[in-house]
């Protein structure tokens, strides 16, 4: 291995250290540990991709906005901020008005880590003009920093009616506004795109819907528990974890097995809950001087119905997201029942041929028959 090659793989282990170091900074001395959970996949999956492939733009991104907030969580540390120069709180704190400009440049380059069309191109011009007006805004917007309250030594009095209408509210809506002309961008890529890429793009689908998913559903929560926080605040990996899969290849025809399985639990979860508190309510309110009978009989129902239902739903949900296993399935159920029936030889080889077609679609296929002896 080249000396540069060491010194470039030693770089990039040099900043996953940095950033595992900053979170295990920040839950010594916060207890915070959102920096960690939330973030990490982004790290491991940004550290292995760059390490995989020299340069990979899927890979810087997701390794700079896990640097960025375990920077950014280092800085909520009490008296950190006022101990180090107010031009680095001032930096953290004018990038983070563009870090999120990074998510549509990730789409962009989202499977190859290249800027493939012309359109890529733009929405990529689009996301870097924005982050450098609302950056530079920030850097020059007079007032109190974020995190120490100080001045900000940069600040321009002046350009405060200009700054303060660039970093208000309306201007954070150019990150949906640049995000959408990348989804765009994205399902023409999609269209044109072969077998294996469309299965990638489904995967990135998948974690991203997954994630949106699973914050949508903290709403539910006005004070959460500290183990469900950690739980929803795991669950924004998934977007890293499906990038993986699809970049690298590994497990990628498995997305119909995997969305099949989480609709069917997400499905069967639903209905086990909703029975469980119709089973708790009713028989409370039948026996009210027995509330732990409600509770034992809800359970005893919720565990009767479960495999069932998951089995009924699992058979239905195969049909419309896992289609290709549930038609390879009848296949070769199919070709083991007219095996067993009949006795033609011939019928038999053109049936495995069928079924073989039919489930692994190879480009050739044969059968060799050995003369008897």
């Amino acid at each position: 291995m080249a000396a540069r090659e060491v010194v470039r793989r030693a770089g990039i282990l040099m900043l996953f250290a940095g950033y595992l170091a900053l979170c295990g900074l920040t839950i010594a001395s916060t207890g915070e540990t959102w920096s960690l959970v939330a973030w990490g996949g982004f790290a491991v999956v940004g550290a292995l991709l760059l390490l995989r492939r020299s340069g990979n733009a899927i890979g810087r991104i997701l390794l700079g906005l896990a640097l960025y907030w375990g920077l950014y969580g280092a800085f909520t540390i009490p008296r950190v901020a006022e101990e180090l120069p107010a031009v680095f709180e001032l930096a953290l704190s004018s990038l983070g008005y563009g870090v999120w400009m990074l998510l549509p440049v990730l789409i962009v380059v989202f499977p190859t880590g290249r800027v493939t069309t012309r359109l890529d191109m733009i929405v990529t011009v689009l996301a870097l003009g924005v982050v450098g007006v609302v950056v530079t805004a920030a850097a020059i917007h007079p007032g109190p920093l974020a995190f120490s309250e100080r001045p900000n030594p940069l600040g321009i009095p002046a350009a405060a009616p200009l700054s303060t209408v660039i970093l208000g509210d309306d201007t954070f809506l150019a990150v949906p506004l640049v995000g959408a002309v990348a989804l765009v961008d994205l399902v023409l890529r999609w269209r044109r795109a072969d077998g294996p890429t469309r299965l990638q793009f489904r995967w990135l689908a998948y974690g991203t819907a997954v994630t949106v998913l699973i914050l949508g559903s903290s709403l539910l929560f006005e004070d959460p528990p500290p183990v469900v926080t950690v739980a929803l605040t795991l669950g924004i990996n998934a977007i890293p974890v499906a990038i993986w899969i699809a970049v690298t290849r590994h497990g990628l025809y498995e997305i119909g097995r995997v969305v099949s399985r989480t609709v069917s639990y997400a499905i069967v979860t639903a209905v086990v809950i909703g029975i469980y508190v119709v089973a708790v309510t009713s028989t409370t309110w039948l026996v009210p001087d027995l509330p732990a009978l409600g509770v034992a009989v809800a359970t005893l129902a919720a565990a009767a119905i479960f495999l069932p239902v998951l089995r009924v739903v699992q058979r239905r949900v195969d049909r419309r997201f896992d289609r290709e296993h549930f038609d390879a399935q009848k296949t070769v159920d199919g070709f083991g029942e007219r095996l067993r029936t009949g006795t033609d030889p011939a019928a038999t080889g053109d049936d495995l041929l069928a079924a073989v077609e039919g489930t692994l679609q190879p480009r050739t296929v044969g059968i060799w028959v050995g003369g008897a002896t």
